[in-house]
């Protein structure tokens, strides 16, 4: 559950007790398939064939975040491996993310930043483990829809041609990565890349 990593005390494995890497505690996913009732029946003949007979669907994700392991990258227990986490000295924190309006550049502008509170957290002392939980944090919810918009032109009794419009993440929402979890780094606490934008496909399928 720990995504292949290895413990951080190989003595004492109940350190690593804690949520998994996929772990995402609540998810809603809504499916629907909708036939369009416009122009069905139209008398008109290229209104029915042409603007008629369209069938609409969708995908729609609403998911809280997954966890996230903080780090550091010194060895202060003395064992040769890295990967030990750092003391926990107040309450765990929660995720709330500063836009970056200090950036240099409009990439580094669009980045979040102190989405953690480093004040709670602290590097154990010299040859000793911390006392944080494995992936005690989590990363930002993500929101998605992915619709679809196809039609079948029917020809010669049984064959059909059939168009297909996808749509993926319609809305643009931007679904952020979980922030940079490396404690005393510059970059901790600071989300810099997020999940695919809005993506837009036309494409056809011959069906005999």
């Amino acid at each position: 559950s720990n995504g292949g990593g290895t413990t951080m005390d190989d003595y004492d494995i109940w350190k690593d007790y804690g949520p998994a890497n996929w772990d995402i505690p609540h998810r809603f996913v809504a499916t629907y398939l909708y036939d369009l009732p416009f122009f069905r029946n139209s008398p008109q003949p290229i209104l029915r064939h042409v603007a008629g007979g369209w069938q609409v669907a969708g995908v729609t994700t609403l998911e809280s975040g997954t966890p996230v392991n903080i780090t550091f990258g010194q060895d202060r227990a003395n064992i040769g491996k890295g990967g030990q986490r750092p003391d926990l000295v107040g309450s765990v924190p929660e995720l709330n993310c500063q836009p970056n309006s200090a950036g240099a550049t409009q990439p580094e502008r669009r980045q979040l930043i102190n989405c953690y509170d480093a004040t709670a957290f602290a590097l154990p002392a010299q040859f000793t483990f911390g006392n944080a939980g494995r992936n005690i944090l989590r990363g930002p919810k993500a929101i998605n829809t992915d619709l679809s918009l196809m039609k079948n032109f029917t020809f010669q009794g049984t064959k059909r041609f059939q168009v297909r419009l996808e749509m993926y993440n319609i809305f643009n929402n931007v679904n952020y990565s979980n922030p940079n979890a490396s404690f005393g780094a510059a970059a901790f606490g600071r989300i810099t890349g997020a999940r695919a934008l809005r993506r837009i496909q036309l494409g056809g399928k011959f069906i005999f």
